[in-house]
């Protein structure tokens, strides 16, 4: 009786295929551009995570804009106008 052989097809470095937007989604999580909104879960078990945030760099504006977000324009022409 002969020996059978037995053929095996293992996948080397098989990694998943992902798309340019599953890419963006990684990158944006890992590097805190995109922050978790909410994550909802229906009846049926599906699951939908709503991602919120921004791959925009900060520009010094937008920086100075939120250290004035506590402050009424009225305070800001005024202070504008006494300097």
């Amino acid at each position: 009786m002969e020996g059978t052989r037995k053929t095996v097809n293992v996948k080397k470095n098989s990694l998943p295929k992902l798309s340019p937007a599953q890419i963006a989604v990684i990158v944006g999580i890992l590097t805190n551009a995109l922050e978790v909104n909410s994550v909802l879960i229906d009846k049926d078990q599906k699951v939908q995570v709503l991602l919120e945030g921004s791959f925009r760099k900060k520009t010094k504006a937008d920086k100075v804009a939120e250290e004035l977000d506590d402050i009424s324009v009225s305070d800001l022409i005024e202070a504008y106008i006494l300097r």
